[in-house]
């Protein structure tokens, strides 16, 4: 590794400090919300505008269920590629800036996806733009998303036909407490509904066939499919059901969200809902859903991607650890697929998807550094 590599790096940062700041508060304060096609138009753009004044290149377009889905590939002489994932949708409705505004207060910065993960792409964008002093042993694609928050139906299919082209992918998601992520749970999410006969609560309660009723008994009976031991979760969410109090209901249902470990839990799990029966058997039942996006398992693949990219922090000044979470990615479709993946590579901090998001500035700016490491020397 070049010694002037982490000297070259600290002189690049001090040079482009404010100027990532400012194009933060710009991405951030683009409200994104992955419902609405309006604002998410309005962030592409202010994105493909970056992409080309930052790293140079043009960016390509695809739009897929109305939703842009940006690339830009570097070294595309290159026949080895290594991917890099990002995606600029939140799960905030436009308007939290009102409620968390982009704001920063001595190394602490706050505003809505800052954390998840719109600095995840400014980290990518700038590590590429330092890169331009050295040359790259592979080319480099980053793939920007319109919809990871809402199960990437859009992008999904992008995202395999590029990994599959790439030697390694490395996921700009939020690190977890700075450590990396080499396995993430599988989640899924069904819907249990139960019909039944409504009637009159006091005239003729006998001829009703209450579906709350069924639907709670069997709320208990999902509940029952967790197996913690094998890091099974199983959250009902959602009930819903029933018109007025005076009705026996006629309707019921809940919403059930699933995390799996392993894709042998994935296949026990999908095959108990399918298997669920109702309690009063003059009740229709229908369950619909499944597993959306396959477990991250940790893996040999995934681990020995970790080393080498531990290897490559220590020589830069970090220490690296690896971790497994409940969350899920679009690294999840990726590793399923047999490709080494390594996720959290993004900002340092905390609170995503709470009004406590926020990231703190020095670490985050560093993880630049990091990626650029990898991507020369992987």
């Amino acid at each position: 590794m070049p010694q002037n590599l982490v000297p070259g790096f600290l002189e690049f940062l001090e040079r482009e400090r404010s100027s990532i700041l400012k194009d933060l508060r710009t991405l951030v304060e683009s409200e994104s919300p992955s419902t609405s096609e309006a604002r998410l138009s309005k962030t592409a753009d202010i994105l493909k505008e970056m992409i080309a004044r930052i790293t140079g290149a043009s960016p390509e377009v695809e739009i897929r269920n109305g939703k842009q889905i940006l690339s830009a590939t570097y070294g595309k002489a290159l026949e080895r590629n290594i991917l890099i994932l990002c995606h600029y949708d939140t799960v905030w409705p436009e308007g939290t800036l009102s409620r968390l505004p982009f704001q920063i207060k001595g190394d602490i910065c706050t505003g809505p996806g800052v954390f998840d993960m719109k600095s995840g792409i400014l980290i990518s964008l700038y590590a590429m733009k330092f890169l331009r002093a050295f040359p790259l042993k592979r080319s480099v694609t980053i793939l920007i998303t319109p919809d990871e928050e809402v199960g990437s139906e859009a992008s999904k299919d992008l995202i395999l036909s590029f990994a599959k082209k790439s030697d390694a992918v490395l996921v700009l998601e939020s690190s977890e407490k700075g450590m990396l992520k080499v396995g993430r749970k599988g989640v899924g999410t069904f819907c249990v509904k139960a019909l039944g006969k409504a009637s009159h609560a006091g005239l003729d309660p006998e001829a009703g066939i209450n579906a709350i009723s069924e639907i709670s008994r069997l709320v208990l009976d999902v509940e029952k499919f967790a197996d913690l031991e094998r890091g099974t979760t199983v959250n009902v969410g959602i009930i819903r059901g029933g018109t007025r109090t005076n009705v026996v209901p006629e309707n019921a249902e809940i919403e059930i969200d699933v995390r799996v470990k392993t894709e042998q839990e994935s296949k026990r799990i999908e095959s108990a809902f399918r298997d669920l029966r109702p309690h009063d058997n003059r009740i229709r039942l229908t369950v619909t859903g499944g597993i959306e996006r396959p477990p991250m398992e940790r893996n040999q693949r995934n681990d020995d991607l970790f080393r080498k990219v531990k290897d490559i922090g220590r020589k830069v000044g970090m220490d690296l650890e690896a971790c497994e979470v409940g969350g899920a990615s679009d690294g999840n479709f990726v590793s399923a697929e047999g490709i080494p993946v390594i996720d959290g590579m993004g900002a340092v901090g905390e609170g995503a998807h709470s009004l406590s998001e926020k990231i703190e500035i020095s670490p985050t700016l560093n993880r630049m550094l990091l990626v650029a490491a990898t991507l020369l020397y992987i």
